[in-house]
């Protein structure tokens, strides 16, 4: 059997632009990890919400054109204020900022799913099969490997933040009609993706110096899972301790006020059931409790133990979703009822820049371990 020498032929292509080369680690990573059945199943689940955000929208377009298909939407709408249903474009950036706030805040909880499916083995399993001198054997700087890894991450998470939200956007403008809601509602478009690529870096650099950190997968998965979910679970405890105990404080007074009233009708000669006196206690309890919710959500710092509890205070800044709620408040016939619909909706208070410093810190660390944990290897290429 013949051998034939076909010797060195010369590559007549052309070359890639060096600040594209990451971009074919991206695309090897995405292909590979599209593999996992139920990274899809995820995936699917986190559209669904992109569906609810569209109808929204779409609904509130025609509701603002006061067209006949949208009576079934009123129906749904019962639980808002009749004033903002009577009145849709005054309240329209309001309601847009809020459709967008419940999608974000929904599509958080995926988007710690997704990374947490893909995150891991992403660096870790480089390192298992020695495979960065591969790497950095070819025209490939550190700089460029970083940039591949977290563009897998950063693809998946755009796929159901930015993406969606985009197409949501969209939606609205076709079914409203009105080329004042371009202006309205445009700003709002560039905060939900400013906010997507604020989460997709923070948390695409993180899990990236995770999985630096091991050659096994299942331990950067269980390190994810103790920083989001542990972290979640501490900063609702702590909250719901403290709150327990504004509650707590609330009804003692309101029962220190009740005795003296008690008190003082008897003097007056006056009766009252233990039932009536009972509810008045818990009603008044009730009323501070909410006043103290409120004023304490300005200074309290326990949501700042959550890494997901701060990316959701940039979003309620982002948005301006506490403002919305404010608005929206207004419509409400007394101080009491407005203080129930702010302590149950609003979100925290305290200065957005410390959930901010939070979140650099966290991203300064990680590109530090990246850098260190990979720099001796840098030299292959």
């Amino acid at each position: 059997m013949p051998i034939i020498d076909q010797g060195y032929q010369h590559w007549s292509g052309d070359l890639s632009s060096h600040a594209w080369r990451w971009l074919a680690v991206t695309r090897q990573g995405i292909k590979i990890t599209m593999r996992n059945r139920f990274l899809r199943y995820v995936l699917f689940a986190a559209w669904v919400p992109a569906v609810a955000l569209v109808a929204m929208l779409s609904g509130w377009g025609l509701l603002e054109r006061k067209s006949t298909m949208v009576s079934t939407f009123k129906q749904l709408m019962r639980f808002l204020n009749p004033g903002v249903v009577a009145d849709p474009r005054y309240y329209r950036v309001e309601i847009w900022q809020l459709s967008y706030g419940y999608f974000l805040h929904v599509e958080l909880f995926f988007s710690m799913i997704l990374i947490l499916l893909v995150g891991p083995s992403l660096i870790s399993q480089d390192l298992r099969v020695n495979a960065l001198p591969l790497y950095f054997s070819r025209p490939l700087r550190r700089v460029d490997y970083f940039l591949g890894k977290l563009g897998v991450i950063v693809a998946f998470l755009g796929m159901v933040l930015i993406v969606p939200a985009v197409v949501a956007y969209i939606f609205g403008l076709l079914f409203s009609l009105d080329i004042s809601v371009i202006p309205d509602t445009f700003a709002i478009l560039l905060e939900v993706v400013a906010y997507g690529l604020i989460i997709a870096l923070s948390a695409g650099t993180l899990i990236l110096a995770l999985s630096g950190l091991s050659r096994n997968s299942r331990y950067v998965a269980l390190m994810w899972l103790g920083l989001w979910f542990v972290s979640s679970v501490v900063g609702s405890m702590l909250e719901g301790v403290h709150h327990q105990q504004m509650r707590y404080a609330a009804y003692a007074h309101a029962q220190q006020i009740q005795t003296r009233r008690l008190q003082a009708d008897r003097k007056a000669g006056k009766t009252k059931s233990e039932w009536a006196r009972e509810a008045a206690t818990w009603q008044q309890s009730q009323v501070a409790y909410q006043a103290s919710v409120l004023h304490d959500r300005q200074t309290d710092w326990r949501p700042l133990v959550s890494y997901t509890g701060n990316l959701s205070r940039l979003e309620d800044h982002l948005l301006g979703l506490n403002n919305a709620w404010r608005k929206l408040a207004k419509l409400e016939p007394s101080i009491t009822a407005r203080n129930r619909l702010l302590a149950r909706n609003t979100g925290p208070q305290f200065p957005w820049y410390w959930s901010a410093a939070v979140i650099m810190f966290l991203f300064g660390l990680s590109l530090c371990i990246l850098n260190l944990s990979i720099r001796s290897l840098d030299r292959l290429k």
